[in-house]
């Protein structure tokens, strides 16, 4: 394999990894009115709303897409 090629999958490598250990390190933080992830969960509101979108939808795993609403 020429040198530049090497050179180059390296550097693509190192990207890679360096994505990878951001993305496990950086923590999710829900920003819905101000309340984190547990105030969310905790919210009878916010639950009973995103229990009723989930039960208007349904997941077509062939083609990894959620159908909602009238789309049946």
């Amino acid at each position: 394999m020429p040198r530049k090629a090497v050179i180059i999958l390296s550097l693509i490598t190192v990207l890679n990894v360096t994505a990878l250990v951001m993305n496990i390190t950086l923590p999710t933080r829900a920003a819905v009115g101000g309340m984190s992830y547990e105030d969310l969960m905790r919210d009878p509101d916010f639950t009973r709303a995103v229990t009723s979108v989930a039960e208007q939808c349904r997941v077509n795993v062939d083609i990894a897409r959620l159908e909602c609403g009238s789309s049946r």
